[in-house]
């Protein structure tokens, strides 16, 4: 079995060991979890739902608190918001490795070889989760959390799951500025894909934000102060076969790179400098444009990171020539990459409708927030990925999910969230729901 086998097989599935399921809720709250209100606050974190907007806004202070207790007290108030957390995450835990024929041992294992790599402000985050979820067995089905289950669950050593991005920016934006689109895409659940949270990370000049579900630290997408914004997707097969061995986790580093990054140029520099075993596109915005960056494990070391932008040269049989705006979907489009697109209907499918929906809209003016969500919630003919190219995916037949839409304006952080159809059939039209007016940062 390849390296990454376990990994590749579990993507959806140890994303949801770092969250508990929605029903949990109700077994031990009858009122529910959309209770008007409802609220956790320790003195640096705070997890509150607000029932019009679908979303748990989870904050947390660390110019109040440092690294560990902050991780301490997010456990505290996922507990208090989360009853169930415990035994469901270890039950989703247990599920994973018997699905993959793995014991914990080598699951932990394979997770610790990226630990050298991780920043020791995470690891310390971690490891204050582990003083809260302190059970001293690692015995999976026991109902409770060690501190290396909750490293387990929450470091995603996985691929940033089958997603897509875009952006407008320049004289194609409405509004002259970056608009960026980012859609995440999992393996459809009724249940955890209720668990829609705001992240907000309150920590001075590494003040960032971006969305997920709760339970993560590391969300798939975020932005920093300095308008500065980032997405990893996965771009897949893994080829070839690496080891962890001395490579990092793309999501660890997105956090770490938007938090440390001035300009745009340090966000791509830093991603290009990294080593990861499993193929990335990194789309990486600031308020005036948007590239992608292509993570091709298949090319030599030194050569696996390259810049894509609107006005690149592609491979062939694939053309762009959409000015001011840039898409991504899980392949590689530079000449000499790994050929995963053109093989690929639910890549050439998607990235096609990509060209044509923003070559419409700009025939017609310049795209608003407006386009923007009309284009990342096309659902096509029938709103599967793998027979029309839906762009906003309704789980159909095998085919992944759209979980969460996410619509940015860079200039003003204005954000809109849409979330899963829930099983709904095509047509389907998905309701974006304002979650920030401006800047998160402002505390």
């Amino acid at each position: 079995m390849p390296v990454l086998n376990f990994f590749h097989l579990s993507t959806r599935r140890m994303r949801e060991v770092a969250v508990v399921l929605a029903c949990a809720i109700f077994f031990a709250a009858p009122t529910g979890c959309g209770e008007s209100g409802a609220a956790s606050v320790s003195p640096a974190v705070s997890i509150t739902y607000d029932p019009n907007l679908l979303v748990y806004k989870v904050e947390f202070d660390l110019t109040a608190v440092s690294h560990k207790e902050m991780g301490r007290q997010y456990a505290q108030a996922i507990v208090k918001t989360l009853p169930q957390f415990e035994p469901i995450t270890d039950a989703l835990l247990k599920t994973t490795l018997e699905e993959a024929n793995m014991t914990f041992a080598q699951a932990l294992a394979r997770a610790n070889a990226l630990k050298n790599s991780i920043p020791r402000d995470y690891l310390d985050e971690i490891e204050g989760m582990g003083l809260v979820f302190s059970d001293p067995s690692d015995e999976v089905g026991n109902g409770r959390l060690s501190p290396n289950k909750v490293f387990l669950s929450v470091i995603d050593v996985t691929e940033a799951a089958a997603c897509s991005a875009a952006a407008v920016f320049g004289k194609s934006s409405a509004t002259g500025k970056t608009i960026v689109g980012r859609n995440n895409d999992w393996a459809p659940d009724e249940t955890t894909d209720n668990w829609n949270a705001l992240f907000i990370f309150h920590n001075g000049e590494k003040s960032i934000a971006g969305n997920g579900t709760i339970g993560e630290l590391f969300p798939t997408n975020v932005f920093n102060r300095r308008h500065i914004f980032g997405g990893v997707l996965d771009s897949y097969p893994a080829y070839p076969p690496l080891t962890l061995k001395k490579m990092r986790s793309p999501t660890v580093d997105l956090r770490h790179a938007i938090e440390t990054s001035g300009k745009l140029a340090d966000a791509e520099k830093f991603f290009s400098t990294r080593k990861y075993a499993i193929g990335s596109l990194i789309i990486l915005a600031d308020s005036k444009t948007a590239h992608v960056l292509e993570y091709d494990t298949s090319r030599k070391e030194g050569d696996q990171a390259r810049i894509r932008t609107a006005s690149s040269e592609l491979i062939e049989g694939v053309s762009w020539g959409v000015p001011n705006a840039i898409a991504g979907v899980n392949s590689f489009l530079l000449p000499g990459s790994f050929d995963n697109h053109n093989n690929d209907a639910h890549n050439k499918l998607r990235f096609d409708n990509f060209q044509k929906l923003f070559s419409s809209y700009l025939a017609q003016g310049t795209l608003g927030i407006d386009q923007m969500q009309e284009i990342m919630g096309y659902t096509s003919w029938d709103g599967s990925s793998t027979t029309s190219g839906a762009i906003f995916r309704l789980g159909v037949g095998n085919d992944n999910a759209t979980f969460q839409s996410l619509i940015v304006r860079l200039d003003t952080f204005e954000t809109w969230i849409a979330y899963s159809s829930h099983g709904a059939g095509w047509p389907y039209t998905p309701v974006y729901y304002k979650i920030l007016d401006g800047n998160p940062f402002s505390k």
